[in-house]
């Protein structure tokens, strides 16, 4: 393939990759859209595997095909005539969320939950968000520029940061509660991050340790395995026998959840931020702890345009270290390789660079 085949916009052509079932993708080679009045294209530097991406590869969600990827950054290359917050050059940051900006909770500012967000397609041989492809093409609004001095790979971690940030936000936090989190992956390692900005003690309950390990050099002020023990105990004489101002559980396992409630201090908040906890699954939960002590139970959707950008103002200032929670790097070529990566447990956040 010549330069100006590969690069693509030369002769009208990009390369996207499309999962066309599990463990069965395939790159194929579509047209390059041409963005309307409001939208932007953007040249696609980085784009980091989600967990969503990763089950759509394992077929544990299975909706295909699908052109994946949605976790983006790159470069303007033009946009349309309303388009006023970016311009060709500017480097962005993307968010793939899709909003009807119509239904009632789009109209009651709650468009991170639209209720029409998986009816909208835009004009493209496969659905999905495409990030994984050599150009995207979003709405003005949904691009955020970022600092040339930025790395591409850690500005493609924005949306993943702003659902946490979301998350963090519902949590309330206040400087000098306690917090434990539960699950040491890339996502438990973000609310770390934005809980430790916070001013809160934080605790990982992780079971591996090379990720309890890992907790610990990014700023932890404690570690336990869940496997060794009880929870709740433990949780207790962590936090002098009072419990957790706040838990937010980070795995997609329903068990975690009781026990999170029982080990809550008096006004204690609970957040399932886990996105795929098993469809079906019932937990069981003594109802009076919630009379009695008032925990609150609850979880958080997405982000909204407001919780992007202030994450993207935080990577755009470089307030986090973002670059130790880079596990890999692949070429579009090599994403299966780099689907493989992102499976492993002591992997964090695989970036494809299309």
């Amino acid at each position: 393939m010549s330069d100006s085949r590969a690069n693509g916009l030369a002769d009208g052509f990009m390369r996207q990759m499309v999962f066309n079932g599990p463990r069965d993708i395939e790159i194929q080679e579509v047209p390059i859209p041409e963005p309307n009045r409001d939208q932007v294209l953007v040249k696609v530097h980085s784009c980091a595997l989600c967990t969503w991406e990763q089950r759509m590869y394992t077929g544990e969600d299975p909706h295909y095909p699908l052109a994946g990827g949605h976790e983006v950054s790159g470069e303007v290359i033009k946009v349309g005539e309303r388009v006023f917050s970016v311009k060709p050059g500017d480097h962005v940051t993307v968010s793939g969320l899709v909003r009807c900006e119509q239904c009632e909770s789009c109209r009651r500012g709650l468009n991170n939950i639209c209720e029409n967000m998986y009816k909208i397609r835009d004009a493209q041989p496969t659905p999905g968000p495409g990030g994984l492809g050599q150009y995207v093409l979003r709405l003005g609004a949904d691009c955020y520029k970022v600092p040339d001095s930025v790395p591409f790979e850690q500005a493609a971690l924005t949306e993943p940061l702003s659902c946490v940030l979301r998350s963090v936000k519902h949590g309330k936090l206040a400087p000098r509660e306690e917090v434990v989190i539960i699950g040491a992956g890339i996502m438990g390692m973000l609310h770390l991050l934005l809980a430790k900005r916070s001013g809160a003690e934080v605790y990982i309950s992780e079971p591996d340790e090379g990720r309890r390990r890992k907790a610990m050099e990014i700023g932890a002020d404690g570690v336990f395995n869940p496997m060794e023990g009880d929870y709740v105990a433990t949780v207790r004489e962590l936090t002098g026998g009072r419990g957790a101002d706040a838990t937010f559980v980070c795995v997609p396992n329903g068990a975690t959840i009781e026990p999170a409630v029982n080990a809550s201090a008096p006004g204690g908040r609970v957040m399932l931020y886990s996105s795929f906890f098993p469809k079906g699954k019932k937990i069981q939960l003594d109802p009076n702890i919630f009379h009695k002590t008032e925990v609150v139970l609850t979880g958080t959707m997405s982000q909204s345009r407001q919780d992007f950008f202030e994450a993207a103002e935080m990577i755009a200032n470089q307030e986090l270290d973002l670059e130790s929670l880079i596990s890999a790097r692949f070429p579009l070529d090599d994403v299966e390789r780099a689907f493989e990566a992102a499976l492993k447990v002591d992997t964090y956040r695989v970036i494809v660079n299309p």
